[in-house]
């Protein structure tokens, strides 16, 4: 009779990730990490300007009063790059919550990320509510820095010889060597 698949619970493999990863960053030659801390750095700026955006809108209240609906998809957001922001600048990371049935990342209608850390998706995911209290200028502005991020993110992948740096940390395993 043929084995049934063991099926990782998504705990572990957050943890296997988490320390796949840190190998890969310990690995890279001091060259790169400075490289990669100057990476984080924008990419933290471009995040924060983004958020900026979305509180002179009341962002924040918005998301508290609808609980987040958005939120309950995010369990694969976090990614290799996302976890190296905490690694380079020190942060200590957070626990996700696997018990939940909503997103990962979210303790009751509160994110566990300040917004300079959160994933891409996070970070640039307007809903219509918030996205109709833009001016012209600050939806123009916000995009503009979508953009930004989307080219930051595929710099700092370029720094490591890994393929999958862009990929969720729930995706990495103890047997990858890429």
């Amino acid at each position: 009779m043929p084995l049934k698949p063991r099926i990782t619970p998504d705990k572990e493999l957050w943890h296997q990730g988490i320390a796949q990863i840190i190998l890969k960053v310990e690995n890279l030659p001091p060259a790169a990490v400075a490289q990669v801390r100057a990476g984080i750095n924008e990419l933290m700026s471009l995040k924060l300007a983004m958020q900026a955006i979305v509180e002179r809108v009341a962002g924040s209240s918005t998301c508290g009063e609808c609980g987040g609906k958005c939120c309950r998809c995010g369990r694969y957001h976090f990614t290799a790059i996302d976890l190296v922001a905490y690694l380079v600048t020190g942060k200590e990371l957070f626990a996700p919550d696997f018990a939940g049935e909503g997103c990962l990342f979210l303790d009751g209608d509160r994110c566990l990320m300040p917004p300079e850390y959160r994933p891409f998706n996070c970070i640039t995911f307007a809903c219509e509510d918030i996205e109709d209290r833009f001016t012209g200028e600050e939806k123009d502005r916000f995009y503009f820095l979508e953009r930004e991020l989307r080219l930051s993110y595929r710099k700092l992948q370029h720094h490591f010889p890994y393929r999958r740096m862009g990929l969720s940390v729930l995706s990495f395993t103890d047997n990858d060597d890429d």
